[in-house]
């Protein structure tokens, strides 16, 4: 994944439109697909997103994974023709959507508005389901629940089986997120005046 942007004239004035791009094979060839518009990002958005990456990766750059000499070399002999795939997941996208939710603090925030109950799984990890459907593949609860979070390695990242997400109790998460908005809303601008805008 990685940002690309786009420049639009409006008004005799040039905006720049981000987004959160993926690459995926189709047929024969690699196309990129949106992943998330993340609009205009100003200066402030700009120090914000570079702020957010380093609080993710834990440092200012992430090491190159393919730099010579970081492990040992070891070979190990493939019979690719005994080699075959089984139930592929999607992970790329949800990975870093709960990723940037962690960073958020919203688990935080969330596990302390909608307090666990009786229920089988927390309202406040119903929750993330539904925002992590909405960022990557937005379509209605009896989707997300009966085919998007089984194509997905959510069940191993949130550790809640798929049997356990269907589309009611999906629909009654909404119902217990919609009173929070306001609270929510005021946890939102107390997270934006913590953020560094600077390097």
């Amino acid at each position: 994944m990685y940002l690309r942007h786009t420049t639009r004239r409006k008004d005799g004035k040039v905006h720049t439109y981000w987004q959160l791009v993926r690459s995926v094979w189709m047929g024969r060839k690699v196309v990129q697909q949106t992943v998330a518009q993340l609009g205009e990002l100003d200066a402030q958005g700009c120090a914000r997103a570079r702020a957010l990456a380093q609080l993710l990766v834990g440092r200012a750059t992430q090491p190159d994974l393919l730099t010579p000499g970081t492990a040992e070399e070891t070979v190990v002999p493939v019979r690719l023709d005994q080699v075959r795939l089984e139930r592929s997941r999607r992970f790329g996208d949800v990975w870093l959507g709960w990723t940037l939710w962690r960073a958020l603090q919203l688990d935080t925030a969330l596990g302390s508005l909608l307090p666990a109950g009786r229920e089988a799984v927390p309202w406040a990890t119903m929750a993330a389901v539904l925002v992590l459907a909405r960022l990557c593949e937005p379509a209605s609860e009896l989707h997300n629940a009966e085919t998007w979070y089984r194509q997905t390695a959510l069940e191993d990242l949130l550790g809640v089986p798929a049997d356990l997400v269907n589309d009611d109790r999906l629909y009654r998460a909404l119902d217990r997120v919609l009173p929070q908005k306001r609270a929510l809303n005021q946890f939102a601008m107390i997270l934006g005046d913590r953020v560094p805008t600077s390097d």
